[in-house]
């Protein structure tokens, strides 16, 4: 269909927010996607948790990931920077997390659930270019914590040498940025978060749906929705609940609208209309006229490309995702 083309192949150009790209290495580093080294996979780790729920005796924060491995038992809290600025009250948060804390905000894999020890560390994850500033920022603060960075050619993991189960390394790789498992989030703009929902919408027309799930969508455009913590992903419903009220006033105006849940079930998108249902002689008409209407919104948003970046159209394309 015309514009069904139109939106995969904007959605092949999509690229990360920069704000993502530190939680995208090290999503990389633990699956080797993309030709990225899984050098945090090799020793072992797993992810378990994005945007979770953390209570320590400070006060509440969310934490960036958790990831963690067995045999030695060590869940590492992973705090995501984009810039070059150490906040201390959210560090101390992270310093003064304890197993009972863990267990408390289901912040704990049920593999560890009965283990009698288990390490609890820090990460703190930036890019590669602010890593000396990332650095700096640590050592003011007299945070003994391990610093990872991630960049297009190089990849670094530091100050590990204390906690056992965690190694240090330093690795040149040529694959560019990492993959795009996280294009958005509940933080992202609106127009960045539209221009992914928009073609889910297209695609179900194409395939004359008249109903479409909210939490279908979050997860066509969140791989990482499994492992995403609630109060995340009812952050995030409501990011792209908003964006269909605006898609549906504008793009798609008189195809579709948002109905609300009741009795606790999600939202969901009812398609009242798609041009794929209209008579052949009527519908090449009907679909280019949707198709201009959507082009203008997605032409007038365009964002730049971060160099380097591969989105995961790309790697499924080439057949680069790698298996869990």
């Amino acid at each position: 269909m015309p514009l069904a083309g139109v939106c995969a192949e904007w959605c092949t150009r999509l690229v990360v927010d920069p704000r993502l790209v530190p939680i995208n290495g090290l999503i990389a580093l633990l699956r080797g996607d993309g030709g990225w080294p899984a050098l945090l996979g090799q020793q072992g780790f797993q992810r378990y948790s994005l945007e979770g729920h953390l209570i320590t005796e400070i006060s509440d924060t969310r934490v960036d990931a958790v990831i963690y491995r067995r045999d030695p038992d060590l869940v590492l809290l992973a705090e995501c920077k984009s810039g070059g600025n150490i906040d201390e009250t959210q560090a101390r948060k992270y310093e003064a997390a304890t197993l009972a804390n863990l267990r408390r905000t289901d912040l704990l894999p049920s593999s560890l659930r009965r283990a009698s020890a288990v390490a609890i560390a820090p990460l703190f994850v930036g890019i590669e270019q602010r890593r000396a500033d990332l650095e700096t920022g640590l050592r003011l603060l007299k945070l003994a914590a391990p610093l990872l960075t991630v960049g297009p050619n190089r990849v670094r993991l530091s100050d590990a040498s204390g906690i056992d189960g965690l190694d240090d390394f330093d690795h040149a790789h040529d694959a560019g940025l990492p993959p795009a498992r996280l294009r958005v989030d509940h933080q992202s703009a609106d127009v960045e978060v539209r221009e992914l929902v928009l073609p889910e919408i297209v695609a179900a027309q194409a395939r004359e749906e008249d109903i479409l799930g909210i939490e279908s969508v979050c997860q066509a455009i969140l791989p990482e929705w499994a492992i995403l913590a609630p109060g995340a992903r009812g952050d995030f419903i409501r990011k792209v609940e908003g964006v269909v009220r605006l898609l549906a006033a504008d793009e798609l105006r008189g195809s579709c609208r948002l109905e609300r849940g009741v009795s606790g079930q999600r939202s969901r998108i009812v398609i009242d209309s798609t041009p794929a249902s209209k008579r052949p002689q009527g519908r090449t008409q009907a679909w280019q006229a949707q198709q201009r209407r959507a082009a203008r919104g997605l032409r007038g948003r365009a964002r730049a490309e971060i160099e380097g970046q591969t989105s995961l159209d790309d790697l499924a394309a080439e057949g680069g995702l790698a298996d869990e």
